[in-house]
């Protein structure tokens, strides 16, 4: 028996519904489309660096349909990290050891075949080089961080 005043834990399933992604869905949505392009112009970029010049490339005009969030120094979107889960399900990105994103073989032969518009890329071109350094900055913060958890400091 229970006595009274004491709470019983309970464990509740919750169940989440995502909607079925295929390669035919990601080549309709322009969203993700150009999140791979982005990615595919970085020999590795981490999740945090992609965020960060996704908020930027949004301040410079190139808007691409995110919803950036901004708390302290951490740039955080839903939307983002959503597409990035699809696209990893979908083989067209790969991670490597230090969480760096990679567009895939599948990746490379997915955007040859579903080209970017001309615009886009032209314009993304000329912002993307103004961000690069900052960029490499941030990655190399993300690589230290993660080497020193591996080694439990």
């Amino acid at each position: 028996m229970s006595q009274p005043g004491s709470q019983t834990k309970s464990k509740e399933l919750k169940l989440v519904t995502k909607q079925v992604v295929t390669s035919d869905s990601v080549r309709e949505d322009k969203r993700k489309l150009q999140l791979l392009y982005l990615i595919s112009n970085f020999d590795g970029i981490s999740e945090k660096a992609l965020l960060y010049a996704i908020s930027e490339l949004k301040n410079k005009g190139l808007d691409l349909g995110y919803n950036i969030v901004t708390l302290g120094n951490n740039v955080t979107s839903p939307q983002v990290k959503d597409d990035l889960t699809a696209l990893l399900y979908l083989g067209l990105l790969e991670n490597d050891q230090a969480k760096m994103l990679k567009v895939s073989s599948n990746g490379k032969d997915f955007l040859e075949s579903n080209p970017v518009d001309e615009a886009f890329k032209n314009q993304l071109t000329s912002l993307i080089q103004e961000l690069k350094e900052k960029i490499k900055a941030i990655d190399e913060e993300q690589r230290l961080r993660s080497r020193r958890r591996g080694r439990g400091f």
